[in-house]
């Protein structure tokens, strides 16, 4: 496959020129926040695999243009909204056929991104997420599918998904508790608020909070001194921590996952989150009722 939205690269590491022991995957939408939609779920679905089978010892994963990602591209819409919408994006199939096929794609995608993450988290050589700038919903599981996170002191994370329309999915629901603790996740994922470096690194959502000018160098260094390790304590070290983190990893958790998933995108809910995303104004989602509609994804 041509990647038209990702950027892999091996280099050697600063310690020991010549080794081609650190791979750097960066995801390359600068214009769009590096925002993830099914053509770059589907290239780094396929890049994970062929990344298993590189010489890379240790894989940073980072993001062009100052961000890591805006989470998922909103601006493409997968889901059927015939409630809202005069028209259907029927992919060149007319009639119902079309409008079931838009059904399943979106279905697909969440498929295909969950599945893209657990990958992420099973390779077998050490991720280091450089997280610059923004790191939302799917930007946000990803860098926590990775083994250690570096983050640039103007980091911005959040779980966005519940106050749009959404809900969290892929890995933060499991690993997020892991690294912050039970009630500190339970607030990202329930309350969307930004969380920022200080505090990132203070609760252990990130190993180290950096200058952004220093950021790739950083990772860098990282990498560079583990690849200096034996290979084989640096596989098994990494194998065993996982080992235990995929205890609560059942397949049939996922199936349940992806059921609630396929469910929301369908709903009335989910298509204002959208909408109102796009025009740039707070989501209404209980017309009538006497809701607060100021902007509700940041902290005041």
């Amino acid at each position: 496959m041509k990647y038209r939205y990702l950027d892999w690269t091996i280099e050697s590491s600063p310690q020991n020129p010549g080794d081609n022991a650190i791979g750097i995957l960066t995801l390359n939408r600068p214009d769009h926040a590096n925002a993830i939609g099914p053509r770059m779920t589907m290239e780094l679905h396929q890049l994970v695999d062929e990344i298993r089978h590189s010489s890379a010892r240790v894989v940073i994963v980072t993001g062009a243009g100052g961000n890591f990602s805006g989470g998922g591209d909103l601006q493409i819409e997968t889901m059927p909204m015939e409630d809202q919408k005069d028209e259907w994006t029927d992919y060149g199939v007319k009639g119902e056929y079309g409008e079931m096929l838009v059904w399943f794609a979106n279905d697909y995608f969440h498929i295909v991104a969950q599945r893209m993450c657990r990958k992420l988290e099973d390779l077998p050589q050490v991720t280091v997420a450089a997280v610059d700038g923004i790191a939302v919903g799917i930007g946000l599981e990803m860098a926590v599918s990775c083994d250690l996170r570096i983050a640039s002191d103007r980091v911005r994370f959040a779980e966005i998904a519940v106050p749009a329309g959404f809900m969290s999915e892929w890995s933060a629901p499991r690993s997020l508790p892991g690294l912050i603790g039970q009630t500190r996740a339970n607030e990202m994922i329930l309350t969307g608020r930004f969380v920022f470096a200080e505090e990132a690194e203070r609760i252990g959502l990130i190993n180290k909070a950096v200058p952004a000018d220093t950021l790739l160098d950083e990772a860098r260094a990282w990498a560079g001194r583990m690849c200096t390790y034996p290979a084989l304590g640096l596989k098994y070290a990494k194998e065993t921590i996982r080992l235990y983190q995929n205890q609560n990893r059942q397949k049939e958790h996922g199936e349940v996952e992806m059921e609630r998933i396929f469910e929301i995108t369908r709903t009335a809910d989910c298509a204002e989150g959208i909408e109102a995303f796009l025009e740039k104004r707070a989501p209404v989602y209980h017309p009538g009722a006497p809701v607060d509609k100021r902007a509700r994804w940041h902290d005041g």
